[in-house]
């Protein structure tokens, strides 16, 4: 009873207060949320103040496509509103970093780094551009920061394994390679990866079991290639050393892993040589729809120039799409006028001959010559045309002024060990297949032709001389690989005649390892 009397007598008081009282508590509180707001408001603006200040100035982009020069504006633009800045600087980091302006990229991820520290993206890309720069320091730090908040992200695990590597610390760059191993266990980087780090550790065996492993899943990886034949040939293994370093020039198909932080910057790249590049890479790694998107964005951007029209119609005949590579040269065309490059002339008649046209063949590459002269690439698709039109003595004549001006062509002699064979000279034709391994050891085409030739003589030491190795190289080679199961036919039936059962079978099991439903193995494995 007491206590609310108190409260009534408190509530009476304050009611009964002068107004003036009541003004000065609101007023205080309407200074203090003033301040507050102008105190906040000034370090707002402070803030916005020292990243723009830290922002790069416009490089120079004269030159540069219209669409990109368009992009960077709006961005730039955009750093004036405080609410959109830092998204801002990302445009802009990206548009530089995309394109070749590796300092002024720098600069917005330093921005970034410090105002978003926790996005793994912005301590990447900074890596990478360390990296470009032979900042090796650097570069370490960033991409430790980038595997603090990302320790997942397996791209930033090789990436670091080999700058460690390259910088002496073999037992940290183990640990990576491992980590990304442990991230993708099939993975032949990391498996490259630590190889190295067991060849620099003189750990031999190590190194040798990681590759074996290596080119069992791929075997066009060039790099396992050329370590794997410094390790034979420090075994003294001679042959099979240099036919794997003919294997590491001739299959050139590494690249480096696939990095989806690094690919997302496409979309911003207005350049056309990196276009080209990107695509080619895609290609190689059958992403064929990427790699179409990139060229045809490089084609938009100089629809004159004739390489990215020719790197896309190669993914086309890949595909067999001929007709798609045929109407690409069509549009190069319609676009090119009379620059079209002597290549244009070569790539449009192999179209032709690829879809049994070989007349439109001949009659584009004559066209050729007369615009563009002589060459042995032109000499060379005149004689495949006149080949095609079953004009061998003449397609003769073609190849041999082509090798005049290109003596050192493999695939020149190839295609005139065909045009001689159809003649009946195989003398010469076995002489052109000759010189065309000397020059190119690795030529699938020669190699399988020798092999069938020495099929067909019964010289079987060596038709397998040439054919397994092809296959070794080239599994996915489907002619390759019947080639060769025929030459284990041929070895069973001869095991079979000597009475040796197990050695018959097991040629036959062999051939069936490469070609699984051959009916002639069938029925001999059957007979048994």
């Amino acid at each position: 009873m007491k206590r609310n009397a108190t409260q009534r007598m408190r509530r009476r008081r304050a009611d009964s207060a002068p107004p003036r009282s009541r003004w000065r508590w609101t007023a205080f509180l309407l200074a203090a949320v003033v301040i507050t707001a102008v105190a906040w408001t000034w370090q707002r603006t402070a803030w916005i103040r020292e990243v723009r200040a830290a922002l790069p100035s416009r490089p120079d982009v004269r030159g540069q496509p219209p669409d990109f020069v368009t992009r960077l504006t709006e961005a730039e633009a955009r750093t004036e509103a405080g609410e959109t800045l830092l998204e801002a600087v990302a445009e802009l980091g990206r548009l530089y970093q995309a394109n070749g302006y590796d300092a002024e990229a720098s600069r917005c991820w330093q921005v970034l780094c410090a105002r978003q520290p926790d996005e793994p993206r912005w301590w990447y890309y900074r890596a990478m551009l360390r990296l470009a720069d032979s900042d090796d320091e650097e570069a370490a730090v960033a991409l430790r920061e980038t595997l603090t908040r990302a320790p997942g992200y397996a791209p930033a695990r090789w990436q670091l394994g080999n700058l460690l590597f390259k910088t002496g610390d073999l037992a940290g760059a183990e640990s990576e390679f491992r980590l990304r191993l442990g991230l993708l266990p099939r993975d032949p980087y990391a498996r490259l990866g630590l190889a190295r780090v067991a060849l620099q550790a003189r750990r031999t065996a190590e190194a040798k079991a990681q590759l074996e492993f290596v080119l069992k899943e791929a075997p066009h990886f060039s790099t396992a290639h050329n370590l794997y034949a410094e390790i034979l040939a420090a075994e003294g293994d001679r042959a099979q050393a240099s036919w794997h370093r003919w294997l590491g020039v001739e299959t050139l198909r590494y690249t480096d892993p696939v990095d989806p932080w690094l690919e997302e910057l496409q979309p911003w790249c207005y350049d056309y040589d990196r276009l080209c590049v990107a695509g080619s890479i895609e290609s190689m790694r059958e992403n064929r729809d990427r790699a179409r998107s990139l060229f045809e964005r490089a084609i938009a951007l100089k629809p004159t120039d004739f390489d990215a029209y020719r790197l896309l119609a190669a993914m086309h005949f890949r595909q067999n799409e001929s007709a798609h590579a045929l109407a690409l040269f069509e549009t190069a065309r319609s676009r090119l006028g009379e620059k079209l490059p002597v290549e244009w002339y070569a790539e449009t008649s192999r179209a032709y001959r690829l879809l049994a046209r070989p007349a439109d063949a001949e009659s584009v590459v004559r066209e050729g010559l007369v615009r563009r002269g002589e060459s042995a690439e032109l000499l060379e698709a005149l004689g495949l045309a006149l080949a095609d039109l079953q004009r061998h003595a003449e397609a003769v004549a073609a190849y041999r002024a082509a090798l005049q001006r290109n003596p050192n062509d493999a695939s020149i002699n190839y295609n005139l060990a065909v045009s001689l064979l159809a003649l009946h000279d195989l003398d010469e034709a076995l002489a052109a297949l000759d010189r065309s391994l000397r020059l190119q050891p690795t030529f699938p085409p020669t190699l399988l032709l020798r092999g069938r030739i020495e099929l067909a003589a019964e010289h079987w030491a060596e038709a397998e001389r040439y054919l397994r190795p092809l296959v070794e190289a080239h599994p996915e080679n489907r002619d390759a690989r019947q080639a060769l199961a025929e030459w284990h036919g041929h070895m069973g039936v001869q095991a079979e005649q000597r009475g040796d059962r197990a050695g018959a079978e097991r040629h036959f099991r062999h051939g069936l390892t490469l070609v699984p439903d051959d009916p002639a193995l069938l029925a001999r494995l059957r007979r048994l």
